[in-house]
């Protein structure tokens, strides 16, 4: 009998470590919540943008990073969406500035709020990919 409450103990701890265990993030742009956006999502969170997200992302205020810092989005986007919701919610406190709670947008739920990062990065992509052709145009 001692013998098998050793077992279904190592096995219960071995089943527990395995299941604490963090999965890696997945980037943002490879998420299947990413890519399964559709239109009206898109417009909700570019409506939480245009609101709260839009005065410090694009003009770098308060130390905000701008859309068309590619590298910036790109590591960022590798953290996954829930650290980067987490970091939104809670607010965080960067190398050039602090981005408030909720980005102050004080009365969106938690869905807009998850929304908004969506936007702001499939916004980021594109003013990235315009940027890009336009130094090609300059280029030629």
């Amino acid at each position: 009998m001692n013998k098998f409450f050793r077992h279904i103990s190592i096995f219960t701890l071995v089943l527990i470590m395995g299941c604490s265990k963090k999965s890696p993030a997945v980037n943002i742009y490879d998420s299947e919540e990413y890519k399964s956006l559709d239109r009206k999502d898109l417009i909700v969170g570019e409506s939480i943008w245009s609101t709260a997200c839009f005065r410090c992302h694009m003009y770098g205020t308060n130390g905000a990073v701008l859309l068309d810092d590619k590298a910036y989005w790109d590591k960022a986007a590798s953290k996954g969406i829930d650290e980067l919701y987490k970091s939104v919610w809670e607010g965080k406190k960067g190398e050039n500035g602090q981005m408030p709670a909720k980005g102050f947008c004080n009365l969106c739920s938690e869905d807009e709020i998850r929304k908004s990062i969506f936007y702001i990065f499939d916004l980021g992509k594109r003013v990235q990919a315009s940027n890009e052709k336009k130094d090609l145009k300059r280029e030629s």
